[in-house]
């Protein structure tokens, strides 16, 4: 029969085998992370070029973004999984372009719509500055 200083010896060698491997599992673990990053290019379908701390990197663009997002913008990026695997743009909290349109509702006290771009008459996205008389 083993004394009690080797079972306490041995419990804790259990105790440290367990913490261990706890500890790598978490380690391991990945949990959703928000960046912000600014666009490099205007977006082509689902995918957009956003600059996140200085490295560019290829996000997918929801459908409803399409025509709210372009280059310039200042973008919120969900990183799902935390290991940039799968990086999806969420918002945007708006531009470093200073040609901006943006509409505030004063009975709501708070912006409902913006643009960064303007649409031509051939439909093609620009940044001219529109002047309201």
């Amino acid at each position: 029969m083993a004394d009690a200083k080797t079972t306490n010896a041995i419990q804790q060698s259990f105790i440290d085998s367990i913490s261990t491997i706890v500890d790598s599992k978490l380690a391991a673990a990945t949990t959703p992370q928000n960046k912000v990053g600014i666009v490099e290019e205007d977006p082509s379908g689902y995918k957009c070029i956003v600059n996140i701390n200085g490295s560019d990197f290829t996000c997918t663009l929801p459908e409803h973004l399409h025509d709210w997002i372009s280059k310039d913008d200042i973008v919120i990026i969900q990183d799902l999984y935390g290991n940039g695997s799968n990086l999806t743009i969420i918002g945007s909290s708006g531009s470093t372009r200073s040609a901006t349109l943006v509409t505030y509702d004063d009975e709501k006290g708070h912006n409902i719509s913006g643009v960064t771009k303007f649409e031509d008459e051939n439909g093609d996205l620009n940044d001219d500055i529109i002047s309201l008389e």
